[in-house]
């Protein structure tokens, strides 16, 4: 009789941690949703890094898409190549401030917009030589590599004959730019603007914003990302019907970039 009362405890409490292992593997798996997004460290406002923490518009607009969804987002935070080199093999779900272009859409399925993007170009801020686009003419324009800025610039402007400089950080680029090793620099408008108006960069926008990129989620071509974009878009449509994507951009910006 003792045996079988040994026997059976045992058995009673093999069953019993049986099943206390599946409920936590359960509850683990339905808790830990998380998003891996790749980020650059140097792109103010849209990402950049200050007291450690990883800040910005777009810091702000993931968070605010993710956190409705109930997603943690983990950032992955490398120069811009790296960024792509990530995206591109795995390494990072989905990646920040991404032009939606068709030659990208070749590769990647894109979300919905959370804003559009306008290129501009700017000198040196003394530099009275490029007053406009026209005088772009056997100039060194700088641009980042893995960027789309250029081609916008070409699309738009095609008859434009200048000699471009591939750079892979815009700290450096700044520098040139500032101290005539190179003539211009295209770049988005609201990195741009940003940098001239608050951190007091002595550069100068030529001429008027061109260009209208649409700025997106990307991620590779599966089912299970398909139904997480239309998830995402969902999201999107809520946070501007809202006013939440607004507040964040007037709160960077100081403009509602959805009215544009």
């Amino acid at each position: 009789m003792n045996k079988f009362a040994i026997l059976l405890s045992a058995v009673f409490l093999f069953f019993a941690a049986g099943c206390g292992e599946s409920s936590s593997n359960e509850g683990s798996t339905a808790e830990d949703k998380v998003i891996t997004v790749g980020a650059v460290p140097d792109g103010y406002p849209h990402t950049f890094k200050e007291d450690g923490e990883l800040k910005g518009f777009v810091v702000d607009v993931f968070h605010a898409i993710f956190e409705d969804m109930g997603y943690e987002v983990d950032w992955v935070v490398t120069d811009w190549n790296g960024v792509l080199a990530n995206l591109q093999s795995g390494k990072v779900d989905t990646a920040i401030n991404f032009a939606a272009t068709e030659e990208r859409a070749k590769t990647y399925n894109f979300t919905d917009p959370y804003y559009s993007s306008k290129a501009v170009v700017v000198t040196a801020k003394d530099d009275a030589r490029v007053q406009s686009l026209d005088d772009l003419e056997g100039k060194k324009l700088a641009s980042i590599m893995g960027t789309n800025f250029e081609n916008v610039l070409k699309e738009t402007y095609p008859e434009e004959d200048y000699e471009l400089v591939i750079y892979e950080s815009v700290d450096v680029v700044y520098t040139d730019v500032a101290t005539g090793k190179a003539d211009g620099f295209i770049y988005g408008r609201e990195q741009l603007m940003a940098q001239i108006n608050e951190r007091d960069i002595p550069l100068q926008i030529v001429d008027d914003p061109f260009g209208d990129q649409p700025v997106a989620l990307p991620f590779q071509k599966t089912e299970e990302n398909d139904a997480l974009i239309a998830e995402i878009n969902q999201t999107i449509e809520k946070l501007k019907d809202n006013g939440t994507f607004s507040e964040i951009s007037l709160k960077w910006f100081d403009i509602d970039l959805l009215e544009e």
